[in-house]
């Protein structure tokens, strides 16, 4: 063999341990952790008169200025979390305006909200609403959040701003929705079986009242028999706006009685109804040349991009993709509290319940422990998730569904009930 012949067998084998030593246990590189890649991003923040600030500040603001849609997964009936939404809004309103926010709550509910906000003492009216009609109205009747959509509309920037409710109607709606329907200027047929319904309504109403128990609601609690037998009179002589409102107060019913039976086509039902009346609402103020910039506003699970915790493709996943496909942004935070009391809904006409609450010692959001663990000392937490992405980081599903499904997570060190005070 010759010399050359040599010196390259001689180089070959040294490439090839060269190579196996790299690759043994002894050379790798440690995988990153989840731990450190969140210690990497996290920022301090906070709401200083208003505004956002601390640490994180410019770096959410920048991703806000940039987005077409906001979307603010919450947990609900908050102090804290509708002073960060009024502190989102005076930043879209610095960056260009905006001209919708949109509630976890029916297109009813937003409309008179919507109409409140030109007259004086709204709170008054949306109060009086409640009198009339017990839990009719959901989310919007807490003054926190009516503030925050007074607030919002006031900094928008942008003349036609609307208030958007995208959900069903709440346990307590039927009385109102049939008020509604008599005033649309049906026919004797559709009248008469109206006037009906609203008598039954009345009968459950007095007997949900006594109890708290909101299954003996209309909502509940009505033949499918009568529904069908008036159904087919608002056909023969309702008008479009007396089978619009029907069709709320039905879809709404079917939503709340397929918990009981089938819960994931119940939830799938409710998805479907929220990206409708998005879309709907969405192509009622567009026009040529005016694309809509639009902040929202609802539950946590609501909001994913991708399949949500309880696997559907939801509001989130369907204005991410609506956005891509419009050629605009979409921006996913989510906000929750490390601890703190949650208000809980406690029965039909009854106050609502305070509960205390370890979120990292609930079943649904152990997974979150590693992000309050991680928390800025003294302040709310920014996690910018963006930055954990493809990273090879030891994700497990939930962690996983949570930063390919949402841009930023805040943690707020502690959440107080709306209406406590302060």
């Amino acid at each position: 063999m010759s010399r050359e012949n040599v010196d390259r067998m001689l180089q070959a084998i040294a490439i090839t341990f060269t190579w196996a030593a790299l690759a043994s246990p002894l050379f790798a590189q440690a995988k990153p952790t989840l731990q450190s890649g969140i210690a990497d991003a996290a920022y301090a923040l906070s709401i200083a008169d208003g505004k956002i600030a601390g640490q994180g500040a410019p770096i959410l603001q920048e991703a806000i200025a940039h987005a077409d849609f906001v979307l603010l997964g919450e947990d609900h009936i908050t102090r804290e979390i509708p002073r960060f939404g009024a502190a989102v809004c005076d930043a879209m309103g610095a960056s260009g305006g905006f001209s919708a926010m949109a509630f976890e709550s029916s297109p009813a509910v937003a409309d008179f909200v919507q109409e409140s906000l030109a007259g004086p003492d709204r709170r008054g009216k949306m109060a009086d609403l409640q009198k009339r009609y017990p839990d009719s109205a959901v989310f919007l009747n807490i003054p926190d959040e009516n503030d925050l959509a007074a607030h919002c509309a006031a900094v928008a920037q942008r003349s036609g701003f609307r208030i958007w409710g995208l959900d069903q109607e709440f346990v307590g709606s039927p009385g109102w929705i049939f008020e509604r329907m008599l005033a649309t200027g049906l026919g004797p047929a559709a009248r008469t079986a109206i006037l009906q319904l609203q008598a039954m309504e009345r009968s459950d109403e007095t007997e949900a009242r006594k109890t708290g128990d909101p299954s003996k609601l209309f909502m509940f609690a009505v033949p499918a028999a009568e529904i069908e037998k008036a159904a087919a009179a608002i056909e023969k002589d309702g008008t479009a706006a007396t089978r619009a409102a029907f069709h709320e107060l039905t879809e709404s019913r079917e939503i709340y009685l397929g918990q009981g039976d089938n819960p994931s086509e119940s939830n799938a039902r409710r998805a479907r109804l929220m990206k409708q009346n998005f879309v709907s609402y969405y192509q009622a103020a567009s026009g040529p040349g005016k694309p809509q910039r639009v902040l929202m506003k609802l539950g946590d699970w609501h909001l994913y991009k991708g399949f949500n915790p309880l696997r559907q493709r939801d509001l989130g996943n369907f204005v991410a993709e609506f956005a891509d496909g419009h050629k605009q942004t979409s921006l996913h935070i989510m906000v929750l509290g490390a601890k703190g009391t949650h208000a809980l809904y406690a029965g039909y006409q009854r106050p609502l319940k305070l509960e205390p609450f370890v979120m990292d010692q609930d079943d649904d959001y152990r997974w979150l422990k590693p992000a309050i663990d991680a928390q800025k000392a003294g302040s709310w937490t920014l996690y910018d998730l963006r930055k954990l992405r493809f990273k090879h980081l030891d994700l497990n599903a939930d962690w996983e569904r949570t930063v390919y499904g949402y841009d930023f997570l805040v943690i707020i060190p502690e959440l107080t009930p709306a209406g406590s005070g302060g």
